[in-house]
């Protein structure tokens, strides 16, 4: 269901199903290696992604905290006529080769109002030092849509839980952990700020499964499509 007013997510929707030029997972898999440590939760971060990209057609994308440039490579390897340039505020002694990866403050994005087609920011905003302003960086710098995956907290075990993931998922590439995961009034109150905005809202997809899942339930995980109105 998208979200009768502008800026406040949906209740939960269906997914778009997924596009005919991702491949199967088994060469997904292959494709990313050793970046993914559990590949289930990482396979699905992809299709998941994948499904929300424009249909077809080329598309110019800014990957926001873009770690090793894994995410942005696999786009432009197998999404026909899609180019992807990233940012990071620290940059990996390991990146894809050929990435285009710049490095930026946390804050402020380095380049023109609507300069992208899509922006993606996955499991990112948990770590900005001010994720309100840097998620109104990526509206003013994105013509037509912000893909937003991250988390939900509803309480004190889901803070501790949360940050065991990023424990697990970021200590290994020294990366940040230092985190502060939001519920779901802070993320409507951050999407309600934001102009030109419709928020689509995807809860409960399964991104973990066996003792994983029953440990971190998959409504830890939310994923959010803003939509920009470009004529504003």
């Amino acid at each position: 269901m998208t979200s009768p007013h502008a800026g406040t997510p949906g209740e939960g929707e269906a997914l778009p199903v997924r596009p005919s030029w991702l491949p199967a997972d088994r060469e997904l898999r292959a494709f990313l290696g050793d970046s993914a440590l559990y590949p289930f939760y990482r396979l699905r971060l992809v299709e998941y992604i994948a499904r929300l990209l424009p249909f077809r057609g080329p598309c110019h994308v800014l990957d926001v905290g873009a770690g090793d440039g894994s995410l942005g490579t696999l786009f432009e390897r197998f999404r026909p006529r899609t180019s992807v340039i990233g940012v990071e505020v620290a940059l990996r002694a390991k990146t894809r080769p050929g990435f285009r990866l710049v490095r930026f403050d946390g804050r402020a994005l380095p380049f023109a109002d609507r300069s992208f087609d899509v922006a993606l920011v996955s499991n990112v905003l948990h770590h900005a030092k001010d994720p309100d302003g840097l998620m109104r960086e990526v509206c003013r710098v994105t013509r037509r849509r912000a893909i937003v995956k991250d988390h939900v907290a509803r309480g004190p075990l889901d803070h501790l839980k949360l940050a065991a993931l990023d424990v697990m998922g970021n200590l290994r590439f020294g990366a940040q952990i230092e985190a502060s995961y939001l519920s779901m009034p802070r993320w409507e109150s951050m999407f309600g700020s934001l102009p030109r905005t419709r928020v689509h809202a995807f809860h409960g997809l399964p991104f973990r499964r066996g003792p994983l899942e029953w440990v971190f339930a998959n409504d830890l995980e939310v994923v959010f499509a803003l939509d920009f109105d470009a004529t504003a």
